[in-house]
């Protein structure tokens, strides 16, 4: 998924942070002495580490070294120093800078994790909750759909085998496979092998979507559930390969009950409807 974008923002806006600092820099600088400046700057390098993430305070880390020399120690404008004790004082910036860079970053990442944990088991929990309220296997499909479109920041299809043998859009985006008759192979190819295939798997790795079975108890396949993104979507969730199955796998114990229910309940009414085909609620 296209990240580059904000990746670049982040190191253009750890630069401007360290320009910031340059500015803030000059105008105290009448005022104090050059090695206190040190201060402003690693302040920047704080930072650009709490808010945009490891790399980009390193690169602020090392722009700061570079401003502070070549702008407040004399000889001004050149990176040439007249007295050697300020080299001891660059050491000194750049390593406090990047461990700072590094602490800070590795604290950041940590709580951005904790909280994407929090979010995909907020969304399983929520998935488990509207499944176990679906008495009719299109709401059923239609809720599996809809949390794994709002949790992979994507569109999301699930797809069944129709009374052809066919896999049929179900619930979810149907124009998302229709655009590409190659993701279509790729979800076939899934029923197929019965194993993930497509984006950030080993099989068919050139999809734009990722495709996962739905086992039944007997390790059939009941179906497919997929997930595509576009070039400009948010990157997808952590390990989302093991994510989407961990969705397909609570699908599968739901639909099993679903059909068990209608079958049950055909056998009592007689024969109405075929079991399996999903009763409209």
């Amino acid at each position: 998924m296209a990240v580059t974008g904000s990746r670049l923002r982040n190191y253009v806006l750890a630069v401007a942070s360290v320009g910031a600092a340059s500015l803030l820099a000059a105008i105290v600088e009448r005022h104090v002495a050059p090695v206190n400046l040190v201060m402003i700057f690693l302040l920047a390098v704080v930072a650009a580490a709490l808010g945009l993430g490891r790399g980009p305070a390193t690169l602020a880390a090392l722009a700061a070294v570079a401003t502070f020399d070549f702008f407040f120690v004399p000889p001004h404008l050149t990176f040439a120093v007249d007295d050697a004790q300020y080299l001891l004082t660059f050491a000194g910036m750049l390593i406090v800078g990047l461990t700072i860079s590094t602490l800070t970053g590795r604290l950041r990442e940590q709580a951005e994790g904790a909280k994407a944990r929090a979010r995909r088991a907020t969304a399983l929990w929520e998935l488990s909750r509207d499944l176990a309220g679906a008495e009719f296997e299109s709401v059923l499909l239609n809720a599996a759909a809809r949390h794994a479109r709002e949790l992979f920041a994507g569109e999301s299809v699930v797809l069944l085998p129709g009374r052809s043998g066919e896999l049929e859009v179900r619930a979810g985006d149907a124009a998302a496979l229709g655009r590409d008759e190659r993701e279509r192979e790729v979800a076939e190819w899934v029923e197929e092998n019965g194993r993930p295939a497509g984006a950030f798997t080993s099989e068919r790795r050139g999809a734009r979507g990722l495709y996962v079975p739905i086992r039944g108890p007997a390790g059939d396949v009941l179906g497919i559930l997929g997930v595509s993104w576009e070039s400009d979507s948010p990157a997808p969730p952590e390990d989302p390969v093991r994510l989407l199955e961990t969705f397909a796998n609570q699908v599968a114990v739901a639909l099993g009950r679903v059909r068990q229910e209608e079958a049950a309940e055909w056998a009592r009414q007689g024969p109405r409807a075929p079991a399996g085909q999903g009763r409209e609620g």
